[in-house]
């Protein structure tokens, strides 16, 4: 198995999706190999706030964090904080993902960010998703899920809500309208 869906955006477009957990969701592969895949969930934000989990948090990087850095990344170990930012040596990785950007869960990453001496970009995940072996290509094959380039804009600087419509942009045509009933009469 080649790592060809590694730093990708996903789409999840099942036929009954509206009533799934991923229904709308965007999500970067962090990983994809023979032992499976990991990613995180792109556009769904969620205000936390940081000191009910880190003491070291300012009132002020709070509010930074908050506005649009901090998403629920996936129903997988979803108390577990993971970091995704643009590769820095003062940081360990968990997962390489490309030359440009690694995810994270080093706490003196966490806290650099808390004291806004971070890398320039980040995005901080509570949770990921993940699939076995062979998983995540199955269920593309079935037609659940749609494959776009990723774009490291959109990941740290877009908000969630728009996050969705600049990846059509970028694939070309509008993720919100495919359906996966072609050729079904």
């Amino acid at each position: 198995m080649s790592d060809s869906l590694k730093n990708r955006f996903i789409y999840f477009c099942s036929p009954d999706s509206e009533e799934d957990y991923f229904a709308r969701t965007l999500i970067y592969v962090c990983e994809n190999n023979n032992d499976g895949s990991f990613g995180i969930i792109l556009n769904r934000s969620v205000e936390i706030r940081l000191k009910d989990f880190f003491s070291s948090a300012s009132e002020e990087i709070e509010a930074k964090l908050n506005k649009e850095k901090i998403v629920i990344g996936g129903p997988v170990e979803p108390m577990t904080v993971y970091v995704l930012h643009n590769k820095d040596s003062r940081f360990d990785e968990l997962i390489s993902v490309n030359n440009h950007i690694s995810l994270s869960t080093d706490l003196n990453l966490i806290r650099s960010i808390l004291e806004d001496d971070g890398p320039e970009n980040f995005l901080v995940s509570f949770g990921h998703t993940g699939w076995s072996s062979g998983q995540l290509e199955k269920e593309i094959l079935s037609g659940s899920w749609l494959i776009t380039p990723s774009d490291k804009d959109i990941i740290f600087n877009t908000p969630a809500v728009e996050k969705i419509n600049k990846t059509s942009k970028l694939a070309g045509f509008d993720l919100l309208t495919v359906s996966t009933n072609y050729g079904n009469s």
